[in-house]
């Protein structure tokens, strides 16, 4: 196909084994189902896809088809990539990402700096999505002993603002652990993942994030509520909800 003739003359100066593969991953993408399972892919130009190619490459990672692909909103990473950005950036990281179940055994506790945690897996061969109750992202390394829980129910408003809801439908276990490396890094490693979560985060619908906002600070009742959900918030929207929030303590 001569636009993906073009693409590799764009990236002539790209390690072509990679480029050959992401080439071939595009047109497979483009051909299936005779073009209409992915119609994106022809409104997108030679040039485009070079550069979203150099976008990843640029982060050191590869654009496999697999941990790092293409949707309809751009580049996704998937919660593989995420851990691989982290080992780059500090190969000795220790990244322990699961879900819990019902009937699994699990406590969480933090001394001293130190994250220390028992997760004993009961019922190995019943993990199920219906029995999902939450899960947890710890991460240590030089910089300190990092952990993250969510419960079923913040893994469904993450779904709930999510363009890319047939993703979660297919592969459900993969997006909860995706959201919990991804809610980790975010907070404590946010200088290391910027450009991968500018790029990640255009799969998210955010009028209903602000939606989901203004209806978690309505039903507040006390001010420590109020900090909850301001600590949760990330700083631009601390800027966006600084007078709503206002406004509500006022009521309280």
């Amino acid at each position: 196909m001569e636009k993906y003739t073009e693409v590799k003359e764009l990236l002539k100066d790209y390690n072509q084994v990679d480029v050959e593969k992401f080439t071939s991953y595009c047109i497979g993408l483009e051909m299936a189902k005779n073009g209409s399972k992915n119609p994106f892919m022809k409104r997108l130009p030679a040039n485009k896809l070079s550069d979203l190619f150099k976008r990843v490459t640029n982060e050191g990672l590869k654009f496999d088809g697999k941990h790092v692909t293409l949707q309809s909103t751009g580049i996704n990473y998937d919660y593989m990539a995420y851990k691989n950005k982290m080992l780059m950036a500090y190969p000795e990281s220790i990244i322990d990402v699961d879900l819990v179940y019902e009937g699994d055994e699990f406590t969480l506790a933090k001394s001293s700096g130190k994250v220390i945690c028992n997760h004993e897996i009961v019922n190995p061969f019943d993990r199920i999505d219906s029995k999902i109750k939450g899960g947890y992202c710890i991460i240590k390394n030089k910089r300190g002993e990092f952990v993250v829980t969510l419960t079923k129910a913040d893994f469904e408003k993450h779904r709930k603002v999510a363009r890319t809801d047939f993703i979660w439908k297919a592969w459900y276990v993969e997006m909860c652990m995706k959201t919990l490396i991804k809610k980790c890094v975010r907070i404590m490693y946010d200088d290391v993942y910027e450009t991968i979560d500018e790029e990640d985060n255009k799969q998210i619908n955010l009028n209903q994030i602000k939606k989901d906002w203004i209806k978690d600070i309505d039903k507040a009742e006390s001010a420590e509520e109020l900090d909850m959900i301001w600590s949760a918030m990330s700083a631009k929207e601390q800027t966006n909800y600084q007078e709503v929030i206002n406004e509500k303590q006022k009521n309280i």
